[in-house]
C-alpha cells in the first residue's frame, strides 16, 4: 500500500514538475553550488560525484539535464548551514537517436532500481522527458 502511494505522488509530482518553467541546468548549478552535498546526498557521494553523473547522461547523449525549482531546497537555515541549497530531483530531456535513448534508459532503469521502483519508458517518459528522483 506505501508503494501505491509512494508511486501516486511521485506521478503528481512528475506532472507539476513538467509545468515549471526555469529550471536551471544541472551541471552549472552544480558547479556554482557550495553544498558538499547539493544533489540526493543519499544517491552520490557528494556534489563533485552528482557532477560525473550529470557529465555521463550528457556523454550518452542527453539533451538537456535540469533542476526543477520544485526539487530545491534552498531555506535559509539549509544555505547557512550547507553551504548552498540541495535538490533530490532531475528532469532530462531525451535525445531522438534509439542508441542514444537505450544507453540513458539503462541508467534510468538503474536508479529506479536502487530505489525500489522499476523504469517503463511507456508511462515515465513525459514530452520526451524523464523525471529522475531520489529518495
Amino acid at each position: 500500500m506505501i508503494k501505491i502511494v509512494a508511486i501516486i505522488l511521485a506521478l503528481l509530482g512528475v506532472t507539476f514538475y513538467f509545468l515549471k518553467l526555469n529550471a536551471p541546468e544541472a551541471k552549472e548549478w552544480l558547479k556554482e553550488n557550495k553544498n558538499k552535498y547539493a544533489l540526493a546526498g543519499n544517491r552520490f557521494a557528494g556534489t563533485e560525484d552528482a557532477i560525473k553523473f550529470v557529465e555521463k547522461l550528457y556523454e550518452l547523449g542527453a539533451v538537456k539535464v535540469v533542476i526543477s525549482k520544485d526539487s530545491i531546497y534552498d531555506e535559509k537555515e539549509r544555505v547557512e548551514k550547507e553551504g548552498g541549497p540541495y535538490a533530490d530531483a532531475i528532469v532530462v530531456t531525451l535525445p531522438n537517436s534509439e542508441s542514444e535513448r537505450t544507453a540513458l534508459f539503462k541508467i534510468f532503469k538503474n536508479e529506479a532500481n536502487s530505489q525500489g521502483m522499476e523504469f517503463d519508458p511507456s508511462t515515465d517518459i513525459r514530452n520526451n522527458k524523464v523525471f529522475i528522483w531520489w529518495d
